[in-house]
């Protein structure tokens, strides 16, 4: 069972670049997203969830300088200047509407995949005595898995519905969870995360 004060929902990378036809991942990698499954559905019934009941959500963005100054490694790996991934301030970078954050959340903004790196998402969540996490987002095989992994490492309880992450194809997506599930989290239904608060 989960205690709603010591539990928040970490909502990651649900921005335009990464799902929309023309956004940057999607360019760059030639994902096909009218294959993809629908995440953001559960994903909104989640916030919805956790806003009702006054608990704590965290919106989780990825913003780069246009040169990429902030990780020239990932510049070295992928072609995010071509595709001008998530630069900031731009419309690539942006957190699709309906999971925009809403009065009442709070929003990090990160340069990593591990949103916890050198933000203050640690700071934040210790603040608010939370020990379990529910993650939620994209990619599953890269943010959330890193995310995941070093939350893993500073002791919270992660739980990952795997109807509420994604990542570029279904086997992706199935390893991901995979890895996810060990140790690192707790891979459930939606409907069982909500049984956990009963």
């Amino acid at each position: 069972m989960l205690n709603k004060n010591e539990t928040a929902l970490l909502i990651i990378d649900m921005q335009y670049g990464g799902g929309a036809p023309d956004g940057s991942l999607v360019q760059m990698l030639n994902v096909d997203v009218a294959k993809q499954e629908d995440i953001v559905t559960p994903m909104v019934k989640l916030k919805d969830f956790f806003n009702n009941n006054d608990m704590l959500v965290v919106n989780v963005k990825t913003e780069y300088e246009e040169d990429f100054s902030d990780w020239k490694m990932l510049d070295k790996r992928f072609e995010v200047k071509k595709y001008k991934h998530f630069v900031k301030g731009s419309a690539d970078a942006e957190i699709i509407p309906p999971l925009a954050p809403r009065e009442g959340e709070e929003l990090i903004v990160k340069n990593r995949w591990n949103a916890f790196f050198n933000t203050n998402l640690d700071e934040l969540l210790k603040s608010k005595d939370i020990k379990n996490l529910i993650i939620v987002g994209a990619a599953t095989d890269v943010c959330v898995l890193e995310t995941c992994s070093y939350a893993f490492s500073l002791n919270y309880n992660c739980i990952v519905p795997k109807e509420t992450t994604a990542s570029f194809n279904p086997e992706r997506k199935h390893m991901g969870l995979e890895l996810l599930n060990f140790g690192r989290s707790q891979v459930v239904s939606v409907d069982d995360v909500y049984s956990m608060f009963k």
